[in-house]
């Protein structure tokens, strides 16, 4: 690649290629994705306080999307603290202050009591762990108002149900994945913007292919 887009760069992964006059750009559509999908479901992240919830490849993304956009503080939870740690550091250097904030999923109590917007981004909640939440405490849902779920199927994950039930708002990964296709479609076809119709019959397809 002659060029990698700053997403890329920042998330550590290209996933697509356009071609240049003089060589391919590398881009990353999942941090696009996501931050589409939360525009859509009118999710605001200026100033707000975040949990993030993982620190793989998707949390990457999600934690890049949360820094650019203005969150004020995020608390990264994850199974493997240093794993929260390398994260943290990196969206720390990416923001130039110290916003992130790693944390032990089994010590996810000592997070400070607040309002949250709370981003989902590991396979807990999927087939074959369906029936799991990442945190099983229902008093942990109680501090998130929004939370936004990478998985898109099923439809309504157990950390969905636990957040609704407290009396948040809760969305799944369709939107995410569906855009993610494409602003990929945009980037091979400068000028091109696909219509909010198409991305409708695309959502209704994929939910006949699921069986919804």
């Amino acid at each position: 690649m002659k060029e990698i887009d700053e997403g890329a760069r920042v998330i550590g992964a290209v996933n697509t290629l356009v071609w240049r006059e003089d060589g391919y750009v590398g881009y990353n559509t999942d941090a696009a994705g996501i931050l589409r999908a939360m525009k859509e479901e009118g999710i605001v992240i200026k100033d707000s306080a975040c949990i993030l919830i993982g620190a793989g490849g998707a949390a990457k993304a999600a934690g890049y999307v949360l820094v650019k956009n203005g969150a004020r503080v995020i608390y990264i939870l994850n199974r493997s603290l240093e794993r929260a740690k390398e994260l943290a550091q990196e969206l720390n250097l990416l923001a130039g202050r110290e916003l992130a904030k790693p944390v032990a999923l089994a010590d996810y109590r000592s997070v400070p009591k607040d309002s949250y917007l709370a981003v989902q981004t590991t396979s807990v909640g999927m087939s074959p762990k369906a029936d799991a939440a990442p945190v099983e405490d229902r008093e942990f849902y109680s501090m998130i108002h929004t939370g936004f779920d990478a998985v898109y199927t099923p439809a309504e994950t157990k950390f969905m149900r636990y957040i609704k039930d407290a009396g948040g708002k809760a969305c799944n990964g369709l939107m995410m994945l569906l855009y993610q296709g494409v602003i990929g479609y945009e980037l091979w076809n400068p000028g091109v913007t696909v219509r909010p119709e198409t991305v409708e019959e695309a959502k209704g397809k994929v939910l006949e292919l699921l069986g919804r």
